[in-house]
């Protein structure tokens, strides 16, 4: 994991944005287990490469992240709408 961003949902859900590199290397949004100390991902945002550092804002029920990748040949900064309706 590397890049961290954390932030509490108003349920009060703690979530991640991270660089995870299991394999796949990517940027993704998380659940924190704080109690166990785990992370369960969530979604795995549209990157690869040289990605990470997101910024997570909550507005409108919708986790808004900000992060860059270079998934598309260069590194870009992109703007995700992430519904965490369902997690």
């Amino acid at each position: 994991m590397g890049g961290p961003a954390l932030r509490r949902l108003p349920d009060g859900t703690l979530v991640a944005g991270v660089r995870l590199h299991d394999g796949a290397v990517r940027t993704a949004i998380c659940a924190v287990d704080v109690t166990r100390g785990r992370l369960r991902e969530l979604v795995a945002l549209p990157s690869g490469g040289d990605s990470s550092y997101p910024g997570l804002v909550w507005h409108d029920e919708r986790l808004h992240v900000s992060y860059y990748s270079s998934h598309e040949g260069r590194s870009c900064v992109y703007l995700a709408e992430v519904d965490l309706g369902s997690r």
